[in-house]
């Protein structure tokens, strides 16, 4: 087990920003770091984005502006103006900072969009449709929306599912990760496999009725599966910044350390891990200092955990 520090909040101080509206607090759902300013983005639950200015102690709202009508799961930086949002409307939207003007809408996903993530001027979405979407943003659109240059369907679901009803069997697509401009990592809320995606191979010719083949896999040990009382998935993921680490947060309440040089992992192998905080919903994500030698994640005990 690692070392770490268990933190919780026991008052709020002057860096701490509480939303409340008519009486009810509002509950952030996702936050991004600006890459190059002390400007930090978080999306509430409502649908709307609020953009803080972290260049003193004391948080400042610099602008807030609605993006969607509906939850606002996931968040990313485009480019130093635009700023991407997926949501629980079944699109992802791009928007401008300066202006609060929407630059693009995605379409493709037929439930909630969950994760994305972004290189060079390809834009990658994952879905509770169990549907991982690539978008192309020098496309031209049609009917007013960006729709996918690629797709993988059925990215998470089993073949023996997939016979039953993929429709009940969904599994939702919980992270999306670019290795390079070739090589897609994507995980899954109840599938103990991570899987990497070539780009250069067309999924979207294969129908519903196949199950895609990813170019490799790498596998939660199959004694920490049997020690749970349900499927074992994983609720976030993050690389750090040589793209050659792969940190997963699953729900056995681990976060495995994958070394990506390998070339692939079973269920057999031996893999470090981290231990101490608990996994016990999906919106429990973890981040990596930019120096990469601290691990943070939150936990369902309402504490925060830092791993060195």
């Amino acid at each position: 087990m690692a070392n770490y520090r268990k933190l919780k909040v026991h008052e709020v101080g002057t860096d701490t920003y509480i939303d409340y509206e008519a009486n009810y607090q509002r509950v952030p759902c996702a936050c991004a770091f600006h890459p190059n300013h002390d400007l930090c983005a978080i999306s509430y639950d409502n649908g709307n984005i609020r953009l803080y200015s972290t260049f003193n102690d004391i948080l400042k709202l610099v602008k807030e502006f609605q993006c969607h009508s509906q939850c606002i799961f996931a968040i990313a930086w485009i480019s130093d103006r635009l700023l991407c949002a997926t949501s629980g409307d079944q699109t992802t939207v791009i928007y401008d900072i300066e202006t609060g003007d929407e630059i693009d809408l995605l379409r493709g996903h037929t439930m909630s969009v969950r994760s994305v993530c972004k290189l060079y001027y390809s834009t990658t979405t994952g879905g509770r449709d169990s549907i991982i979407n690539i978008y192309d943003r020098r496309y031209s659109k049609k009917q007013g929306a960006l729709h996918p240059i690629s797709s993988i369907a059925c990215a998470h679901i089993s073949s023996t599912a997939l016979q039953k009803s993929a429709r009940k069997d969904t599994r939702s697509v919980t992270a999306v990760e670019f290795q390079d401009e070739h090589n897609l990592y994507s995980c899954a809320c109840a599938d103990s496999a991570l899987k990497v995606w070539d780009l250069r191979y067309t999924y979207s010719r294969l129908n519903t009725n196949h199950i895609p083949k990813p170019k490799r896999m790498f596998c939660v040990p199959i004694d920490d599966v049997k020690s749970i009382n349900r499927l074992a998935g994983f609720s976030d993921m993050k690389m750090d910044s040589n793209r050659m680490i792969l940190f997963a947060n699953c729900t056995n309440s681990k976060i495995y350390q994958f070394d990506l040089h390998e070339d692939t992992y079973l269920s057999s192998s031996k893999i470090q891990s981290y231990t101490g905080h608990r996994v016990g919903s999906f919106n429990i994500k973890i981040a990596l200092s930019p120096h990469d030698q601290l691990l943070l994640t939150g936990s369902s005990d309402f504490y925060s955990y830092i791993y060195r």
